[in-house]
């Protein structure tokens, strides 16, 4: 009976169950100018990547440092979910990545387009191909 009556709401509201779930549970807030200052001057976890950038992080024992949950309290919690890219030549924030939001892949970088980007496929390796037939 209880299951009838909520397909019932359901279905006069016209949610699918993900606008359903958007709607339960928020987007969390972006992450404040006291968190970020918090991985940059306490940041125990750094991974180099390409074009001398560096992704800033707290590991877990770094978060229940009491230091760091006296400035940032209950948005302590979102440090896990928080790194910076940094770029050393610049002395920069190249971008803040949150996991919470899908926004986790700080690898990612724009280069411009060369030569060197596009191969050809040798003689060895054509014939390889043609010697077998393609599925349809």
């Amino acid at each position: 009976m209880a299951a009838r009556a909520y397909a019932k709401r359901r279905n006069t509201l016209n949610l699918t169950p993900i606008e359903t779930l958007e709607r339960v549970a928020p987007p969390p807030s972006p992450p404040s100018s006291a968190l970020i200052n918090v991985i940059l001057e306490y940041a125990d976890i750094q991974h180099e990547a390409s074009g001398g950038h560096v992704v800033l992080r707290l590991s877990h024992k770094r978060m229940k440092d009491p230091v760091i949950k006296s400035i940032l309290g209950r948005e302590t919690k979102r440090l896990q979910d928080i790194s910076i890219l940094w770029d050393e030549a610049e002395g920069e924030i190249v971008r803040v990545c949150d996991a919470a939001t899908g926004v986790d892949a700080p690898m990612e970088e724009t280069f411009e387009e060369s030569e060197l980007d596009t191969f050809e496929l040798t003689e060895a390796a054509l014939a390889y191909l043609a010697a077998f037939p393609k599925r349809g």
